[in-house]
């Protein structure tokens, strides 16, 4: 699976670097988050994902109501001021997946364009529920870390 977009924020190039290239800053970005654990370039969270509104429709199933996420991940490829990856792997109710964020920032004079690219790899998650509830349990997830890196811009 596969979700992009980008973006603009009025600030530099700089300060929006010193955001995305700092995994305990990026962190933050990310929703509903119980732990973080940072190691340098490396950061373990734990967070809920309130999957109610996914899971009601499966009889039986509002155990899942409120999934406790464990993720792994690393960030790579960096190119100051340009590129990064962040790249790893979580998983929930015994299921793994796997996921990699590209972000390219593009400086525009006081401003900066940011174009992202996030893709998520789900296995089993995807068939045990289907595919069109992961893809908007999952979208969903996307915009609101996008939407906080937006407002920690702001």
């Amino acid at each position: 699976m596969e979700i992009k977009g980008n973006f603009t924020v009025n600030y530099n190039i700089e300060k929006v670097w010193d955001i995305i290239a700092d995994a305990n800053k990026f962190s933050k970005c990310l929703p509903n988050i119980v732990s973080t654990e940072v190691n340098g370039d490396n950061f373990q969270l734990q967070f809920k994902a309130d999957a109610k509104k996914y899971t009601s429709r499966f009889l039986g199933a509002s155990y899942l109501s409120n999934l406790n996420i464990k993720f792994s991940a690393q960030l790579k490829e960096k190119q100051e001021n340009k590129h990064i990856l962040i790249q790893g792997e979580g998983s929930t109710i015994g299921l793994r997946f796997s996921l990699a964020i590209y972000i390219d920032t593009i400086a525009q004079d006081s401003s900066t364009k940011i174009d992202w690219k996030a893709e998520i790899e789900l296995g089993r998650m995807a068939k045990l529920f289907g595919e069109d509830v992961i893809n908007q349990a999952v979208t969903d997830i996307v915009n609101q870390t996008i939407d906080n890196l937006k407002n920690i811009l702001k």
